[in-house]
């Protein structure tokens, strides 16, 4: 297994343990105060920006797995991903405002603080995820390189999807 590949894997073992974590904490604190928080709107898009992302890197993978370098049609949806994570870190940062114009802030009620905390450990990991889909863009004229790297970028990504999904169900679901 490359070393990136198991740097990833190892990654995903400790960010696993950590948000859940926190999800249980969660769901026991709640459910002890057993009132819930009405998600803003715009959560619901973000994560279709973060689906979609998810989806266009791995088209780009697929590109690069089925050609022998780095082309154009690769980068293009290596963009697009990058530029949808962007999308919904914007988007999130937007879900926050919301909360706060309605007066709800971290210390209000448990599940807004579990909201707060959970989708703000969310986007710090995210934000790891774009600076690595900035590094592969940097390294996208070194083929070896961006095919080397590219596997491991996208897993953690894909990961990060699924784990927005997960907090989306348990921040739902309270």
């Amino acid at each position: 297994m490359p070393t990136g590949q198991l740097f990833v894997w190892f990654l995903i073992v400790g960010i696993t343990m950590f948000f859940a974590a926190l999800v249980s904490a969660a769901i026991v604190r709640i459910g002890i105060d057993g009132r819930s928080l009405a998600l803003p709107g715009i959560v619901w898009g973000n994560t279709v920006s973060l689906l979609l992302s998810s989806a266009a890197l791995g088209v780009a993978q697929l590109h690069m797995h089925r050609r022998s370098g780095v082309d154009e049609t690769a980068m293009r949806f290596l963009w697009v991903a990058l530029c949808l994570g962007l999308v919904f870190v914007g988007g999130q940062i937007v879900a926050w405002v919301e909360l706060v114009q309605r007066g709800i802030f971290l210390p209000s009620f448990p599940a807004a603080s579990f909201f707060y905390i959970l989708t703000a450990a969310h986007g710090l990991h995210l934000l790891g995820g774009i600076l690595a889909l900035l590094g592969l863009v940097g390294v996208r004229r070194r083929s070896l390189l961006f095919r080397r790297r590219l596997a491991p970028v996208a897993m953690y990504w894909h990961f990060l999807t699924l784990i927005w999904l997960a907090l989306l169900w348990v921040l739902q679901s309270r």
